[in-house]
């Protein structure tokens, strides 16, 4: 990256954190924290309810679907759908937040993502607000409360962009070093768990869902394997133990 553009980021970067967002990101944390505390106790079975609407998606998708190959793409993408979830259920973390230290360049969709969405937030409530002042002067009924609703709206949906315009320069400035380290990586792994990302891939091919433990212990045919899945599923267990801490004890230090 050139030194003019670096700086153009880091410069943009101040601008966001002077309007608010690192301040904003930390209640956007402490919700986030309440939200899963709260989904766990009142609905433990979250999951399989989300399976169900994910599948229920899925057929109204497929039905209309005019080629095999659109099928195919609808299916891969509830299989992410559901695997992303399960990943924000279980570890207690929004994906638009949180970067994966395994993948970190995927952070970067979900970015743009999120940022789309509150930006198409912002854009009806610049609409519903004028509309809504109007009949507050005119004195029609319920108008003042959906105003400052609507008001309060903009608010969370302004910071919100900002944030991850912030989030996003930040990774911009690391993405090189982030792509290294996650091609880097992935190699390792590949190479350390080889036999035992065959038994997954073995699961995974031609199946329509999310594989359960039982399906994926039915492949495994030698002891490398089963060594090699002890061995992978131990250095997950350390890794989310150890970014569980981090996170807790240095909140203003994550990306996310």
């Amino acid at each position: 990256m050139e030194k003019n553009e670096r700086k153009q980021y880091k410069q943009k970067i101040e601008l966001y954190e002077k309007l608010g967002a690192v301040k904003f990101q930390k209640v956007v944390f402490a919700v986030e924290r309440i939200k899963f505390k709260v989904l766990k106790t009142v609905c433990p079975n979250f999951i399989k309810y989300y399976d169900k609407y994910c599948d229920y998606k899925k057929k109204k998708a497929i039905d209309k679907a005019t080629s095999e190959e659109e099928v195919n793409q609808i299916i891969d993408r509830v299989i992410t759908a559901k695997t992303a979830m399960r990943k924000e259920f279980y570890q207690e973390k929004n994906r638009n937040y949180h970067m994966d230290n395994n993948y970190p360049t995927e952070i970067i969709g979900q970015l743009e993502w999120n940022k789309n969405i509150h930006k198409k937030g912002l854009i009806f409530d610049s609409v519903a607000i004028p509309i809504l002042t109007v009949g507050t002067i005119m004195s029609f009924p319920g108008a003042l409360p959906l105003l400052a609703m609507e008001v309060f709206n903009a608010g969370i949906n302004f910071q919100c962009i900002n944030i991850q315009n912030r989030n996003i320069c930040r990774y911009k400035l690391s993405e090189d070093i982030l792509t290294r380290k996650q091609e880097r990586d992935t190699a390792k792994r590949i190479e350390k768990y080889s036999d035992a990302h065959e038994v997954i891939a073995k699961t995974i091919i031609k199946k329509e869902d999310v594989p359960v433990p039982d399906e994926v212990l039915q492949k495994i045919e030698k002891q490398q394997e089963i060594d090699q899945l002890r061995e992978a599923l131990k250095a997950m267990k350390k890794e989310r133990e150890i970014y569980t801490t981090y996170s807790k004890e240095k909140p203003k230090q994550l990306i996310r």
